[in-house]
């Protein structure tokens, strides 16, 4: 048990009380001091869950052991991302900037038609905002430049990280236990491993369904002739990685492009992607999330509004997993140790 149990003594328990929640407040105030580095290692977490997840899963059926099907994998997954950027990127990166100046025009057009209308002048009010306050952000070449360089270092260092998590995830596990006094390490194993398990489970599912929702709404677009398909297509998977927000944000340039064809085009293409997020949330989903946690869709738009307050975009992204993290710590340690909850 990581907290005292009820039988000792009042003294004793008050201050193994105080003591701990003197810890919890100075983890508190680290993971704030600290957020960016907290975030980029828990997104290293993430993928380091999702090599190992897929590395476990194809050695339990190949009968190859798990170091060596983790570098399979791991040079796999660089194979397949080369040859996606050497083939496709090119395109995509070509339609990605059409995507943008169609988008833009269609806003123009909008705005040129429905300008005049009362909720019109509101819209386009706060989309004018929005525009000079970005228009406001230097763009020298030598801020670009130190931005493009930021990038590609947090990029490094995350997949680094990663990889080293992946390849040795008990070291790092038992580093964490070591900090917790003797008597409280086994059953902080457990519940570190829970929480990893929780995270593996959910990072597997989440990419399942931004493979299911990017191939299929690739091929609805396709099929109704929206330009620019491809890169649409990416966006929506992509985006799904963010649970309901998600698929709203990756909805809208989709409908604005399909309305530049016609307005039955854009009903189309509303209609493709509820179809698309019918599919993931009501067949795939329930498959891969059957040993995880099950975040209620209250739970998981407070978790992500929240911490998209307390660290702005990055905490919207990585709000539903850390919210999954953060359940199994209060079933394992609240409930299941401090109430005594058997079934917690």
């Amino acid at each position: 048990m990581l907290i005292p149990s009820d039988r000792a003594p009042d003294g004793t328990r008050q201050r193994a009380t105080l003591r701990w929640l003197a810890i919890l407040g100075g983890v508190v105030l680290l993971v704030w001091l600290l957020s960016g580095i907290v975030l980029l290692i828990f997104m290293a977490v993430l993928l380091a869950a999702i090599l190992r997840g897929v590395a476990d899963w194809a050695a339990r059926h190949t009968g190859v052991s798990r170091s060596a099907m983790l570098a399979i994998v791991t040079v796999g997954v660089a194979v397949i991302v080369a040859a996606f950027l050497y083939y496709i990127g090119p395109r995509l990166i070509d339609e990605s900037q059409a995507l943008y100046q169609r988008v833009m025009q269609t806003a123009d057009s909008l705005c040129a038609t429905y300008g005049n209308t009362q909720w019109g002048k509101s819209v386009f009010h706060l989309f004018s905002q929005q525009q000079s306050t970005q228009s406001a952000i230097p763009s020298d070449l030598g801020t670009v430049a130190a931005s493009t360089l930021d990038i590609v270092v947090k990029a490094l260092i995350l997949l680094v990280t990663a990889l080293y998590f992946a390849i040795s995830p008990d070291l790092y596990i038992g580093g964490v236990v070591r900090l917790f006094p003797p008597p409280y390490r086994p059953r902080a194993r457990t519940v570190l491993e829970r929480i990893g398990q929780t995270l593996q489970w959910w990072s597997l599912g989440q990419l399942a369904d931004m493979v299911v929702v990017g191939v299929l709404t690739g091929i609805g677009l396709l099929i109704l002739g929206i330009p620019l398909a491809l890169a649409l297509a990416v966006i929506a998977g992509v985006f799904t990685f963010v649970p309901y927000f998600g698929a709203i944000a990756a909805a809208v340039p989709a409908a604005l492009v399909a309305f530049t064809v016609s307005w039955q085009s854009s009903l189309w293409v509303v209609a493709i992607f509820l179809i698309c997020h019918g599919i993931e949330g009501y067949l795939v989903s329930p498959l891969v999330q059957r040993n995880t946690v099950r975040l209620p869709p209250a739970v998981t738009i407070l978790s992500m509004t929240i911490f998209g307050a307390l660290f702005g975009p990055p905490g919207v992204i990585l709000g539903a997993p850390i919210a999954a993290a953060l359940l199994v710590l209060t079933r394992e340690v609240y409930v299941g140790d401090v109430l005594g909850d058997p079934e917690r």
